[in-house]
């Protein structure tokens, strides 16, 4: 039994001599390769991002838990499972962004249920990046604001904070995002839905919506309204509030819209993803055309502009 002892610490030292060979973790050469981060698009960035690659810029707006980082993973998720409507993912310069915030949404994530992390009102914003195909292979590139709802709120009631909110200026579509579990609550509803219009109104009145932008209504949480035990006035109450925004902001701004749509089912699973795929739709829609010829001039004064109307 001691010599096995003594043969073991002798095969010891003897291992202490060896050469270790190579290290490991030999100096990569620089080869000036920048590889992506493959993280939230910083604010910093996005112009450069924005000037090199045809993008829809999707401003999306609500207060605190509305639902807006929860919309964000639920979309990158249904790429993952495949097809999205007509259109297949192409490609992410936010992969690992879009892929943390999912596997936070999910239950295989050890959560008790799926959930999805509150976006800090401190972090400036951000923006997910995801290009997506359809049938004929025509690429569309999206990028997706991702602010605080808290910062929303505070440039709500001081709208000297609304010129922090840069990412407006650069928006084709601003989606607010209207919590339909909130309108089941009888004692918050009537706050709710005047805090809801006068954060529009608030936008709006200053001049930070662009006048180009689409402005969406995107009726988050329908499983909430589908759950057992709801009462079913609560649905007409959503759909009064519904019409009276559209009838308040439908002739203010260039483009007007309410859609429902649900990113994550919880309260009741049977009521599914509902609304994903046509949203996407809505966002890839080519431009109208732009007619260049010069608009006629009435009674015009030269000869040179009375010519538009001869040509016409």
């Amino acid at each position: 039994m001691q010599n096995e002892q003594i043969k073991r610490e002798e095969d010891i030292e003897e291992d202490d001599t060896l050469d270790p060979g190579e290290d490991f973790e030999t100096p990569v050469e620089v080869t000036g390769l920048r590889l992506r981060s493959n993280d939230a698009i910083s604010p910093e960035t996005v112009s450069e991002f924005r000037g090199n690659v045809r993008t829809r810029t999707v401003v999306l707006v609500g207060e605190q838990k509305a639902g807006k980082t929860t919309l964000l993973a639920s979309l990158f998720g249904q790429f993952c499972n495949g097809p999205v409507g007509r259109f297949t993912f192409a490609d992410s310069r936010t992969l690992l962004a879009f892929s943390e915030r999912r596997h936070r949404a999910l239950r295989k994530s050890q959560r008790k249920s799926p959930s999805a992390p509150r976006t800090s009102r401190g972090a400036p914003v951000h923006f997910f990046h995801l290009c997506v195909a359809d049938n004929a292979g025509e690429r569309f590139n999206i990028l997706i604001s991702d602010r605080s709802g808290e910062a929303f709120d505070a440039a709500r009631r001081n709208t000297d904070l609304l010129s922090r909110l840069e990412e407006l200026a650069m928006a084709d579509f601003v989606c607010f995002l209207l919590d339909a579990g909130k309108l089941t609550n009888k004692e918050r509803r009537a706050g709710y839905k005047r805090k809801f219009r006068e954060t529009i109104k608030a936008l709006n009145d200053n001049g930070v919506l662009p006048t180009t932008a689409k402005v969406e209504i995107l009726v988050t949480k329908l499983d909430k309204l589908q759950r057992a035990g709801v009462d079913p006035e609560v649905l007409e109450e959503v759909r009064r509030y519904e019409a009276d925004l559209r009838g308040e902001f439908a002739g203010k701004v260039a483009s007007f819209e309410v859609y429902e749509v649900c990113a994550l089912p919880r309260a009741n699973f049977a009521t599914g993803v509902v609304g994903l795929s046509e949203m996407i739709d809505r966002w890839c829609l080519p431009d109208a055309g732009v007619d260049p010829r010069p608009v006629p001039v009435e009674d015009a004064a030269r000869h040179l502009d009375r010519l538009v109307g001869v040509w016409e």
